[in-house]
């Protein structure tokens, strides 16, 4: 293997030293992701709580896209991390190929789709105030021209994370993020776009992003991916390994995509600045979550490579380092949302007293559900590391539909919006909790696996 590769062989070495140096990039892309939407927030919040409850709705969408993102990202994430470890470079380039393709086609489509159906997809959501309704479909409409970027930056950085190199996507969704945070008062108060500044923004950026990690990818020094060409039409040999492992997935986000939209009707009926509290209380809550989805990320692709060589040892050395450091990031994030909930708030909506009042009681309840939340990383990457993905995405369609029972029943009574609250709180912790809990009888055969290797090497 070429220098550039076993710089980031992931199967051989210190265990914890490189787990950290893949997870902490990984963690920071997905701060770098909710920066974004956090620059824009933070700028929207400055028109009216309405502005932020637009931009908050079309949020909801785009989770939904990523329904069809899975699939370029599982391609990378499992397929070549596998073929990685296994040193079979062939794969690895096949595998990225094709999510790459797979990524600009599905990516294509979800884009068109939101920018015809704009209208009746933001009018599911019952908003009141008709002002807040008009700029969600405007916003939604430019930013689906940023989805094929998306989709194909994400594959990209899957498979970048996959061959252990999380850095360079880092580095490039830093600078974008960057050009971000500086567009985004330019367009929305000097050039007087305002919600629709913050749309194009995003999509500039997005593409910026795709360029430079494409580029990056073609100059890669990895033996796996040095000088390949990267756009080719999907191959069939490995299609039918991409969808078996992304369409659990897909399944899981769109369930979770569609229970949030009805939750978000719930809220929706208690006007505008609950959708407001909604949309800030979601991203702060997702502060704790995506550092624990990036560290999965790693993890996701340690279990992959060492599941690929057989180093059965080293996969149960790395469950155990990411279940303690995960836990502490867990208690971390619970005394986080105890202490600091009014600051976030009035970071976003300082003029705004009754959403501050009623941010900081969402992210006290949301306090709860941060441990189990945090384990829930951990738990998944083994799943995903082995290519089982479709237990993780039924205990996640089966709590988030448990959230939408719960918000109904809940906010029908006193506790009002604050039950939706409760709700989303007490399906999150059954997630993490389940999640984690399922994922240790695999834990289990790996140290079965781990004796037996030992054994026969005695001998």
């Amino acid at each position: 293997m070429s220098d550039g590769a076993s710089k980031y062989d992931l199967t051989a070495g210190k265990i914890m030293p490189g787990l950290l140096r893949l997870s902490l990039p990984t963690m920071g892309v997905q701060l770098i992701q909710m920066a974004y939407s956090f620059a824009s927030m933070f700028w929207l919040g400055r028109l009216s709580s309405g502005a932020v409850a637009a931009s908050g709705t079309v949020g909801i969408l785009i989770w939904l896209s990523l329904t069809l993102q899975n699939y370029g990202r599982k391609g990378s994430e499992i397929g070549v991390s596998q073929c990685l470890g296994a040193r079979n470079f062939p794969g690895a380039r096949g595998y990225l190929q094709t999510s790459l393709s797979l990524a600009l086609i599905l990516g294509l489509i979800c884009g068109g789709g939101f920018l015809v159906f704009a209208g009746p997809l933001i009018g599911f959501f019952g908003i009141i105030d008709p002002r807040v309704e008009n700029d969600a479909v405007i916003y939604l409409r430019v930013i689906a021209c940023s989805i094929p970027f998306a989709y194909v930056n994400d594959s990209v950085a899957a498979a970048f994370n996959a061959s252990g190199n999380s850095a360079k996507p880092f580095c490039i969704n830093l600078v974008c993020l960057f050009m971000n945070s500086v567009l985004d008062p330019i367009l929305i108060f000097a050039a007087g776009m305002g919600v629709t500044g913050a749309a194009v923004s995003t999509v500039f950026c997005q593409i910026l992003s795709c360029m430079v990690l494409l580029r990056a990818l073609k100059n890669c020094r990895h033996e796996a991916f040095d000088g390949m060409k990267i756009w080719r039409l999907p191959r069939r040999a490995f299609v039918k390994s991409v969808f078996r492992w992304g369409t659990p997935g897909a399944a899981e986000t769109f369930c979770f995509t569609f229970f949030v939209m009805i939750v978000s009707r719930l809220v929706a009926a208690f006007g505008s600045d609950a959708m407001a509290v909604q949309r800030i209380g979601n991203q702060v809550d997702q502060f704790s979550y995506l550092v624990s989805a990036g560290f999965a990320a790693a993890l996701t692709a340690f279990i992959g490579q060492n599941f690929g060589a057989g180093q059965y040892e080293r996969i149960w050395k790395g469950f155990v380092f990411g279940t303690l450091l995960m836990s502490v990031w867990g208690v971390a994030a619970t005394l986080n949302l105890v202490f600091f909930n009014r600051f976030f708030f009035l970071l976003f909506v300082p003029g705004e007293p009754e959403v501050v009042s009623m941010g900081a009681r969402y992210l006290r309840i949301f306090a709860l559900c941060q441990f189990a939340a945090c384990l829930e990383g951990v738990g998944q990457s083994v799943f995903r590391g082995y290519g089982r993905t479709l237990y993780p995405s039924l205990i996640s369609i089966f709590t988030n539909g448990l959230r939408v029972l719960l918000a109904y029943l809940l906010s029908g009574g006193s506790l009002a919006q604050d039950g939706i609250w409760w709700a989303i709180s007490i399906s999150a912790f059954l997630r993490g909790g389940l999640m984690y809990a399922f994922s240790l009888p695999y834990i289990y055969k790996i140290k079965k696996r781990h004796k037996k290797q030992k054994a026969k090497q005695q001998k």
